[in-house]
This record gives structure tokens, sequence and C-alpha cells, in this order.
């Protein structure tokens, strides 16, 4: 396992929790995951 890899899931396991503590907070979480993931794949093409 990368360290990236296991990075990325402890992020994305805090996430989870903060979204389950204040719905909130998990949809802008969620929200700011989309954005930040299509402004990658635009800028990998």
């Amino acid at each position: 396992m990368d360290i990236r890899i296991a990075f990325a899931l402890v992020l994305g396991g805090l996430a989870v929790y903060l979204a389950y503590r204040d719905p909130m907070l998990g949809a802008a979480l969620g929200i700011g995951v989309v954005v930040v993931t299509l402004l990658l794949a635009l800028l990998k093409e």
C-alpha cells in the first residue's frame, strides 16, 4: 500500500465521520470533493 493511498483512506474516513456528526458539513465536504475531482480530471487532459 502506497502512503498516498493510506492518507486518502484516512481523509476519507475522517470525512465520513464528520458527515455523520454534522450533515451540513458532510454535504459541503461532498461538494468540495466533487469539484476538486472534476478540476483534476480537466487539468489532466
